[in-house]
């Protein structure tokens, strides 16, 4: 049987603010049906680097598959005029380009396909149609709310309409699918490149000078910019509306999608990614341990399921030789500490050297 698979790769979007991810009152019932559908990855980690590397890669795993006989179809969100007409938003108007795709698709029965979307996401800036900005207006009339806080909330309550009615454009794609496949559905991916720092100075706001330390030295690495979405439907009844907490990256898509449709790795695989294959299959598969980030800037950070640790100017210590007193480590305990406002480095300094120590040699061999 053909294999079909449907990625819709965004720029940014911010993790937490999706009901499937923990929020609480911002509506996203389509990407909360999507993870009902299939896998959420709890730990997916992106590359704190400004570059969009994914969108680089997936052109060339497209133009290999193509190659291999796959049928591609890659559609790129347009720029679009700011509008009060949802139909003439830039991700509604590529949901209909997408639609009559996958109405093309559907008619061959002998070939795989891919079809591979490609949006900027939701972020800044940007406005909502007045549909849904009334959707949310009660919520700028909460008394609850500090009033030294107001503008935080007018804030959220913004990005709150802009990712609604971004979710309603993603059901008009799953409703799309459904009524074209029915019970055969594709793979479906949804992935972010990047995150969105959404009103972190909400919860920051008792530590606002730690926080603006981060910020300037290393600030790259904070969790509400890395830590990205990933929900992946299509390859196991067994798992639906499961969790993985494993160490992944959005990049890992890309061996994945070779595997999905039976091709070697290409010159698309890198040695630091791997398929999720077999854990969307629920089978036995070796996982990391740590993850590791560079930004521009020359800082860097490894990430365990239990730790971050933080190096600024990790590039630059690695020529100079420095006493344990001189050197910067920030170690942040994880998953408690989302805001990155407690470091640890001086009540576990066994863990700092050990982490610091894996974070060098992986900075030597780049």
């Amino acid at each position: 049987m053909p294999q079909r698979a449907i990625v819709l790769s965004l720029n940014q979007l911010s993790r937490r603010c999706l009901g499937c991810y923990g929020h609480e009152w911002i509506e996203t019932p389509n990407f909360d049906r999507l993870a009902s559908r299939g896998v959420v990855f709890d730990q997916c980690f992106s590359s704190p680097a400004p570059e969009f590397g994914l969108r680089d890669a997936a052109k060339s795993l497209c133009e290999r598959l193509s190659d291999d006989g796959i049928v591609v179809q890659k559609l790129r969100e347009s720029p679009a005029d700011e509008t009060d007409e949802f139909s003439e938003t830039a991700f509604d108007q590529l949901m209909t380009a997408a639609e009559k795709a996958l109405v093309e698709l559907s008619c061959d029965r002998t070939n795989s396909w891919l079809l591979w979307l490609d949006s900027t996401g939701v972020g800044w800036p940007g406005v909502a149609t007045s549909q849904f900005v009334e959707l949310y207006s009660d919520e700028l009339d909460d008394d609850d709310v500090p009033e030294e806080l107001a503008g935080i909330r007018e804030i959220e309550v913004a990005y709150a309409a802009m990712l609604t009615q971004f979710d309603h454009s993603l059901g008009r794609l799953l409703g799309t699918i459904d009524r074209l496949f029915g019970d055969a559905s594709p793979l479906i991916v949804v992935v972010a490149a990047h995150g969105q720092g959404v009103c972190e100075a909400e919860m920051l706001s008792p530590f606002a000078d730690r926080s603006a330390e981060l910020t300037a030295d290393a600030g790259s690495f904070r969790d509400e910019l890395v830590h990205v979405p990933l929900l992946i439907a299509g390859a196991s009844r067994e798992l639906l509306g499961s969790r993985r907490s494993e160490l992944v990256t959005p990049d890992d898509l890309l061996p994945t999608l070779n595997d999905w449709f039976g091709k070697s790795a290409g010159t698309v695989a890198q040695s630091e990614t791997i398929s999720l294959l077999p854990l969307l299959r629920n089978e036995t598969c070796s996982c990391r341990s740590e993850l590791f980030f560079q930004d521009s800037e020359g800082h860097a950070a490894v990430r365990t399921e239990q730790f971050l640790l933080v190096q600024p100017d990790a590039v630059a210590q690695l020529t100079i030789e420095l006493s344990a007193d001189e050197a910067t480590d920030w170690l942040f305990l994880k998953p408690e500490d989302v805001w990155e406002v407690n470091d640890v480095a001086d009540q576990s300094p066994d863990k700092v050297a050990t982490l610091g120590a894996a974070l060098r040699k992986w900075l030597r061999s780049h």
